[in-house]
């Protein structure tokens, strides 16, 4: 009898678990879709401060230690060449203000979702969960003129 209790006890805080984790989840996707959505279009409106010139030349690198590091340590070389790339690590190393010239601009919303009262009782002490999304997104207007 007492092992059939703590089951029926076990069994209720899995299913209270995984329908309370089913409902936040499904709440933080789309606290992720409005944010992105948010964050997009705005994205769409902005304009970058212009990074290049309107003749865009091939990149000519031909040093070993560029073709390794192209995508992580190419502020470390000497002597410095210019990146032609719009966005990259080695540009936005270059750069005085890179969020601004490339315009980023973050967009975030928060949402505090209540939690049900067997679930608080039985698991979590608290009312409620806050879930908070964040993203950024560069400009998409005026990397290339």
């Amino acid at each position: 009898m007492v092992e059939l209790v703590v089951a029926l006890v076990c069994l209720l805080a899995l299913v209270l678990g995984a329908t309370t984790l089913a409902r936040l989840a499904h709440r933080g996707l789309r606290l992720r879709h409005d944010v992105r959505l948010e964050a997009g279009t705005g994205a769409l409106g902005r304009a970058t401060h212009g990074w290049v010139s309107p003749t865009q030349a091939p990149e000519t690198r031909s040093d070993p230690f560029h073709r390794l590091n192209a995508h992580t340590r190419l502020d470390a070389y000497a002597p410095a060449l210019v990146s032609r790339l719009p966005a990259g690590n080695y540009t936005l190393a270059a750069r005085d203000l890179p969020l601004a010239e490339l315009g980023l601009k973050a967009a975030a919303r928060e949402a505090r979702v209540p939690l049900d009262s067997a679930f608080v009782s039985l698991i979590y002490r608290k009312p409620s969960v806050l879930l908070r999304q964040e993203a950024t997104f560069p400009a998409a207007t005026g990397l290339w003129e």
